[in-house]
């Protein structure tokens, strides 16, 4: 029976060694992988399943594609319509989001830029109330709170009024925010409602977009979801976040991202949308002057690693200044060395972390210091806003801006679903720096003294934490 055992694991072992061999990783990672197979097999194989491998999700890619073939093609030629209209400048940022995100450029944009909740909620409930069409969201968490509940009501009443309402939520986003009653209650209203990727099998694979399009012409997108938190701040700490507010051609594109999402959720052939296709990319009815790119990853990108790229060549095209503001820092190795190339040429390069979280505090901020410890003598400024900073941009140059749901972590670079605005516009940028500079009133600079004053025992736990980067 002991030989019986051992041919079975020499095979197993025969046979993990060559599933992995085949994996398109570094060879580190597929080496720590055959590690975590070989002397936990069981429980090795199960993690590998949720977490190590892509397979899984490439399978499902190509199901969807091959199911929804039809009106994937039919959204990819209606964006294409769109991009014919302008004339793109000359510029690298553009030019590599166009050939290697596959976004268009748009340049009758107008961009109102929010940094608290209060007012971002605001205008989007006014906006809610004045849709006449389509309503279409997509949130990563919702709340059950009171800013949760009023917006499931304001959903209904739009139901009610005969408006096509469509809400996508992140199945473990939501996990612990006990929103099933609320969804239940918008579904039975006659809203339709999925989660997003809800096969238990993709529970690696999130999406992590904070969006919403009405009447496909308005659209918003940053980094707040649906909670009084985002309102009010956690306990004593104020939240500062930042979210935009979208009219022109570049809401085209925001549609199309979300229609994707949505072929990507369901479970049936059909999806049932309210009308023909081209009725949801209406002409705009306000037109402005700024131009913009949509920059997102998912099903309709064939290239890998779209915004972990896409961030690395923002960072190193920059001739006079990075500016970059994200809660949480681990990034991949190709932003860090970006970063430290760029400090080390000269540029300006400022980085704007939380101190305060409004949960996970000492897993967060252990992880930061890790990385952080890595710039010290790179030239790189570092900043630690007091109290919480949730804004996911990047200010390059005088300028580019992008603004979005991308944090600085290896899910948002690497693993997650997310979505960037990104704008060339001198007035815009300007408008950034201001905010900006306003925020360093909040900071502290970590200077190599604050970053690097730990003891034996506080190195040991980020050591120890960092392991789980991959998952954070």
């Amino acid at each position: 029976m002991r030989h019986i055992y051992y041919l079975a694991y020499i095979i197993y072992l025969i046979l993990i060694i060559s599933l992995i061999f085949f994996d398109q990783r570094k060879p580190l990672k597929r080496f720590s992988w055959i590690l975590v197979l070989t002397f936990f097999p069981g429980l090795g194989l199960l993690l590998y399943w949720f977490i190590g491998s892509d397979s899984v999700s490439e399978y499902r890619k190509r199901i969807i594609r091959q199911r929804h073939g039809k009106i994937l093609n039919q959204l990819n030629e209606i964006v294409a319509e769109t991009d014919s209209l302008f004339n793109m400048p000359s510029s690298t940022g553009l030019t590599f989001h166009k050939k290697y995100c596959g976004s268009i450029y748009t340049g009758d944009n107008n961009i109102d830029i929010f940094t608290a909740g209060v007012d971002k909620y605001k205008e989007l409930f006014q906006d809610l109330k004045a849709a006449g069409e389509s309503i279409h969201v997509i949130y990563f968490t919702i709340h059950r709170d009171d800013m949760g509940i009023k917006f499931i009501d304001q959903l209904i009443e739009k139901v009610k009024q005969g408006v096509e309402v469509r809400l996508l939520y992140d199945g473990v986003g939501c996990l612990a925010t006990f929103i099933y009653p609320l969804v239940r209650k918008l579904r039975k209203a006659g809203g339709s409602v999925l989660p997003i990727r809800p096969y238990t099998r993709y529970v690696n694979y999130r999406n992590h977009r904070k969006i919403v399009i009405i009447d496909g012409r308005i659209g918003y997108l940053g980094g707040m979801n649906i909670g009084s938190q985002y309102r009010d701040g956690v306990r004593d700490k104020h939240w500062r976040d930042t979210h935009i507010r979208i009219t022109g051609s570049a809401v085209h594109d925001l549609q199309k991202v979300f229609l994707y999402d949505w072929v990507t959720s369901v479970r049936k052939v059909g999806i049932n949308l309210h009308h023909d296709l081209r009725r949801y990319f209406p002409a705009p009815k306000v037109k402005g002057s700024r131009g913009a790119q949509i920059v997102a990853n998912g099903l309709f990108n064939s290239n890998a690693g779209v915004i972990n790229l896409a961030y690395a060549n923002l960072i190193s095209q920059a001739r006079k200044r990075v500016w970059l503001q994200t809660p949480y820092f681990r990034p991949s190795d190709t932003i860090l060395n970006a970063l430290k190339i760029s400090a080390a040429l000269g540029v300006d390069v400022r980085l704007m972390v939380s101190l305060s979280f409004a949960s996970g505090g000492v897993f967060n901020r252990s992880l930061n210091r890790f990385f952080l410890r890595q710039l010290i003598g790179s030239g790189v400024k570092i900043y630690g806003y007091k109290d919480i900073m949730h804004g996911k941009t990047m200010l390059i140059d005088d300028c580019g801006l992008a603004i979005g749901t991308v944090n600085l972590n290896t899910r948002s670079l690497q693993i997650d679903d997310e979505i960037y605005g990104y704008f060339e516009s001198r007035s815009l940028a300007e408008e950034y720096e201001d905010v900006f500079n306003r925020d360093l009133a909040c900071c502290v600079e970590l200077d190599r003294f604050k970053i690097e004053h730990n003891n034996l025992a506080v190195r040991a736990i980020e050591s120890a934490l960092s392991f789980f980067i991959p998952l954070s």
